[in-house]
């Protein structure tokens, strides 16, 4: 077993989290594409048959998804649901053996997949919201726990007999 140097160890943290921060700001581009030109995903959709009323959910679970993944918050949920949602919307639209640029796409989301689910196996990494929280929530739970002792020693200085 190799030891890594604090160094190391602080570029592994950080690549983590840059990694985090690209891919998700593809999935937050594709959503802003949804929300900015919805008109281009409507034709999409339409050559599809897949309904109008779809467009915005999808942006939204997109952007939501994505944003999770790039704070670092539940990161491996919002990396599993992603991953399953782009399997299924990419082997839906573009899985067609005989378009090579649809079939392109399919691949192309297979990677993003990959990706998606390195970030699951490996979770939030170092640098993500989800860590500050679990701090605070520490740090609740010492003071209350500081503030149940000082109570309890309170409570048995009032109980104790009178000194003679």
């Amino acid at each position: 077993m190799t030891a890594v140097s604090l160094n190391q160890r602080q570029m592994q943290e950080i690549a983590h989290a840059t990694a985090r921060v690209l891919i998700a700001s593809y999935f937050v581009a594709s959503a802003a594409g949804l929300i900015v030109d919805p008109n281009s995903m409507g034709q999409f959709l339409s050559l599809s048959a897949v309904p109008d009323y779809l467009r915005w959910p999808n942006a939204g679970f997109q952007l939501v998804a994505a944003l999770a993944i790039m704070f670092g918050f539940q990161t491996r949920l919002a990396s599993a649901l992603l991953a399953l949602y782009i399997f299924w919307s990419s082997f839906i639209l573009n899985y067609v053996p005989t378009d090579p640029v649809a079939l392109g796409a399919f691949w192309r989301d297979l990677a993003m997949i990959g990706g998606l689910l390195l970030l699951f196996s490996h979770g939030r990494g170092r640098y993500a919201v989800d860590n500050y929280l679990l701090r605070q929530q520490e740090k609740r739970k010492r003071a209350r726990k500081a503030a149940d002792d000082i109570a309890m020693q309170t409570a048995a200085i009032q109980m104790a007999p009178p000194a003679a």
